[in-house]
């Protein structure tokens, strides 16, 4: 993604908030980061059939002692920081007790094509693996290939990237109802009144436009909510800076702020325009939207679309290869860090928000670009740092 700020050396928060343990299944970071359409095909049922994960300890439920699987990882694409660190982290919890007992892992990374990985997955199947995990490059041109390897037997457990290949089991992330929860947190942070300009995202972009509707859906249930205007961010820093910078000029009286991009270009827009007070803000999962919140007193949230996804879909292969019964659609919740979490959040009531800190879950001496928590806090294995960062 453009736009990712270099600063360094920003100066440890003094006051540190209540932290909380994140139990939702959280995932990772935004569409900017991981390059995902989460959009779900109307006609393919999955959104409704999908089954939300709540065990308390996904890595409890993988058996200690049984057969050691071959399972594969077919990936498409290594062009950001969130695929390298979805292969650390999946390479680093299969060394881990108990997935190092069970499998072996193995990771293929094929051109950023359909034809490509299609071909990629026709060569594991002759391999003999016994799972396959694809983050794939096409919801369909896929699917032939996908059908072939469960044709022959292999579990494919789809993660990241939409595919409709039905005979295998899907993992996504829910970034409709992540935009919601985060609408619904930016509302009752002002007191559900007040004035909001949201974000289009990217325009063509499907799960642009579902992610707009679905905060645009809160706000419209407020009587005292008014949306006064949009702009177009691009996903990057620059152009949401100066898109936001022209509806100020128009308009500064502005309350609430959602972005599909960097919460930064909300404050430098708001600064530049000589106003101290930063409006309520939301945003994707990058740590320096965490830390711009915290150095400038105003308040946010964001959604993280974890990068660990990955090691949930080796869960998930492990336990079905066990014989398991799971659901072929499986929703996993972003995991949610705001400055606070005493409001009523109504109907995402049950939704876990984690309250930001310097040094736990946003860190003043890490990039900017670093997306934390990269998996649940539920699924049992701790990541270490180290090992995200690739040192």
């Amino acid at each position: 993604m453009a736009g990712i700020r270099k600063k360094k050396g920003r100066k440890r928060m003094k006051k540190k908030l209540v932290s909380i343990l994140l139990c939702a299944a959280l995932v990772g970071t935004m569409l900017m980061g991981c390059q995902s359409n989460q959009e779900t095909s109307s006609d393919s049922g999955k959104e409704e059939a999908a089954k939300v994960d709540t065990s308390e300890d996904m890595t409890s439920l993988v058996k200690k002692e049984g057969k050691k699987y071959k399972i594969a990882l077919s990936n498409s694409y290594m062009g950001n920081d969130w695929r390298q660190q979805m292969e650390r982290i999946v390479e680093y919890t299969a060394e881990q007790e108990p997935y190092k007992s069970r499998c072996e892992l193995k990771i293929v990374n094929c051109e950023n094509s359909p034809e490509d990985q299609a071909a990629s997955i026709d060569a594991l199947v002759k391999e003999g693996y016994d799972a396959i995990l694809v983050d794939p490059a096409s919801e369909t041109a896929l699917n032939q290939a996908l059908k072939r390897a469960t044709d022959a037997g292999i579990e494919v457990i789809l993660f990241d990237q939409p595919a409709s290949e039905e005979s295998a089991y899907h993992i996504t992330i829910d970034a409709v109802k992540a935009y919601k929860v985060m609408a619904k947190w930016l509302a009752e942070a002002v007191g559900g009144k007040g004035n909001v300009v949201l974000d289009q995202g990217l325009p063509g972009a499907a799960v642009s436009e579902q992610e707009y509707n679905a905060a645009k859906e809160i706000f419209d249930s407020y009587p005292d909510m008014k949306i006064v205007s949009d702009f177009i961010s691009n996903y990057a820093e620059a152009d949401g800076e100066a898109a936001l910078s022209s509806v100020i000029a128009a308009n500064s009286d502005i309350d609430v702020v959602v972005t599909q991009g960097y919460m930064t270009s909300v404050t430098n827009a708001f600064k530049k325009a000589g106003i101290d007070k930063i409006p309520a803000s939301c945003g994707g999962g990058y740590n320096g939207n965490l830390l711009t919140c915290l150095e400038n007193d105003s308040q946010g949230i964001i959604h993280v679309y974890i990068p660990g996804i990955s090691a949930i879909a080796l869960n998930y292969a492990i336990r079905i290869l066990d014989g398991e019964e799971i659901d072929k659609n499986i929703s996993i919740d972003p995991a949610y860090v705001a400055t606070s979490n005493e409001f009523d959040m109504g109907e995402f009531s049950d939704v876990a928000i984690e309250v930001a800190e310097d040094g736990v879950n946003c860190f003043s001496d890490q990039p900017d670009n670093l997306q934390w928590p990269v998996v649940p806090g539920n699924f049992g294995v701790e990541i270490p740092m180290d090992v995200v960062l690739g040192k």
